[in-house]
């Protein structure tokens, strides 16, 4: 638990130090033809520096992105984290909402983080504004995982949802992957997983549940 607080504030201080550039690439943050705003997700890359304290924290697995993009008056930017288990369809574990009504990103830090601990997942969505953090029982029965890690860019508007990663774990000693392709589409192996914790977003209306 200790090394869990330890990340959650070397996390606030990498959104506090990191600043990429400010005008570049703007084509991705024009309106739809429906007049829909849209976000763009892109994987981040991190400064020597940076990638030296994340691996000292010794975290099992993460995904740092940064986002570009305005939301509209009455739309919000939600992550979540859901888990999977034997195809039950996915319980959402953990809700957070950041930007609220024309919030503006320009290369805005965020980032997913996992950590196994005795039988436990603790995970992390942290961004520019702070963190959001929960935790789950893991099955005692896994023996191996597999992690799927956001790396490309994708731009996404209202009514879609971008599956950041995966951590997919089994029981048997072998297992497949199921490759994130698009990011806009879950694979049916990660839905039907024995055990799987996927971290997405998504942008809804203020008020909606």
């Amino acid at each position: 638990m200790k090394q869990f607080l330890m990340l959650i504030s070397a996390l606030m201080l990498l959104a506090a130090c990191t600043s990429e550039g400010s005008n570049e690439n703007k084509k991705d943050q024009e309106e739809s033809s429906e007049g829909a705003t849209t976000l763009t997700i892109k994987s981040a890359k991190l400064t020597e520096r940076e990638q030296s304290l994340v691996d000292q924290i010794g975290i099992d697995y993460k995904t740092f992105f940064t986002i570009d993009g305005e939301l509209a008056e009455d739309e919000t930017l939600v992550r979540s984290i859901f888990v999977y288990q034997d195809g039950d369809g996915g319980k959402e574990q953990l809700t957070s909402y950041n930007g609220m009504g024309e919030e503006e990103y320009d290369k805005a830090l965020h980032s997913f983080q996992l950590h196994l601990e005795d039988d436990v997942a603790f995970f992390t969505m942290g961004s520019p504004d702070g963190f959001a953090k929960g935790s789950t029982e893991l099955p005692k029965d896994l023996q191996g995982y597999i992690f799927d890690n956001f790396d490309g860019e994708v731009t996404f508007k209202k009514g879609e949802t971008v599956y950041l990663s995966y951590l997919k774990g089994s029981s048997e000693n072998q297992m497949s992957s199921g490759n994130l392709g698009d990011y806009k589409t879950l694979p049916d192996s990660v839905k039907d997983a024995e055990y799987a914790v996927v971290a997405q977003l998504s942008i809804k209306d203020d008020m909606e549940e």
